[in-house]
């Protein structure tokens, strides 16, 4: 009885001091918001199975499974808004391609699902074993590229681009290759630009503003509060992110030697809109300069 009541007591204390550490500690919160947004994406993916698994590799399949996962944006204090939206159009096959700043960005792709109906994405092979999320995300016709061995990786870019052009379905790539969330984009990656002027398809740009109000991966704040602002754990104040889409970019007539003058002018435009409208945005909490410059 005594340990019954003992484990009671430590238990509501435990409960009482988590707004205060979600309040006051950057760590707590950065962990426990990622905890979330993991636990919660992998018991949706085992969730969802059933319900798409009739139909493997369906594109509309994502539909379905991201429906649920909606509710983490405004559980993790993230507001999406979407500027362009005329400039996508749902039955026709395109090349996306987007900044990549975090695991976040995920988040923002599960808003935009609906607008673009059907959709693909490509993927590093690694992220198909992160099970059960992998195995979900197949079903859901993600193509997922063994980069290590550049002829497997370039037999599913090719058959990623027929599936695409033969169902008028989107594909999604982020050309940086990897997450960064510095001022300046990453030199882009050649995969996404071969695939349009080999398929002759359009690119259409996609640009998420930047993190770095709210979230540093590396001092381990998602959404501090600065001394000076006040905020609850049970009252959370949205953060604004903006995708902005720009105009598709024709490659009809392009041919394979123009590539890098192509490649130069989409991440051109790309930075040009990321550095305007992310200094327009404006953060409820942002970070105090020492941290966004670290």
């Amino acid at each position: 009885m005594f340990l019954c009541d003992y484990c009671t007591y430590i238990l509501l204390l435990g409960i009482i001091a988590l707004p205060f550490l979600y309040e006051f500690s950057n760590r707590f919160r950065f962990y426990l918001k990622f905890c979330i947004y993991y636990v919660f994406v992998m018991l949706c993916s085992v969730l969802c199975i059933p319900f798409i698994a009739w139909r493997p590799g369906n594109v509309r399949n994502t539909l379905i499974a991201t429906l649920p996962l909606r509710i983490l944006n405004p559980l993790l204090g993230l507001n999406w808004e979407i500027e362009g939206i005329e400039h996508i159009v749902p039955d026709r096959a395109a090349i996306v391609v987007a900044n990549h700043q975090s695991s976040v960005d995920f988040l923002g792709m599960v808003y935009m699902w609906p607008i673009f109906c059907k959709i693909s994405a490509i993927a590093k092979k690694e992220l198909f074993y992160a099970m059960p999320f992998g195995f979900t995300a197949w079903l859901c016709g993600t193509r997922f590229i063994d980069r290590s061995n550049p002829q497997k990786a370039k037999d599913s870019m090719n058959a990623a681009l027929s599936y695409c052009k033969e169902n008028k379905v989107k594909l999604w790539v982020f050309p940086e290759g990897t997450r960064n969330m510095k001022k300046e984009m990453l030199s882009f990656k050649k995969g996404a630009f071969h695939l349009a002027i080999s398929g002759q398809l359009p690119i259409l740009p996609l640009v998420y503003s930047s993190y770095t109000g709210f979230l540093n991966h590396r001092l381990k704040i998602f959404n501090p509060v600065p001394g000076s602002e006040f905020r609850t754990f049970y009252n959370t104040i949205s953060e604004n992110i903006v995708v902005t889409c720009l105009p598709p970019i024709s490659t009809e007539g392009l041919t394979l030697n123009d590539m890098p003058e192509l490649m130069d002018k989409v991440r051109a435009q790309m930075m040009e809109t990321y550095t305007k409208v992310s200094e327009q945005v404006k953060q409820p909490f942002p970070l105090i300069e020492a941290m966004k410059e670290s």
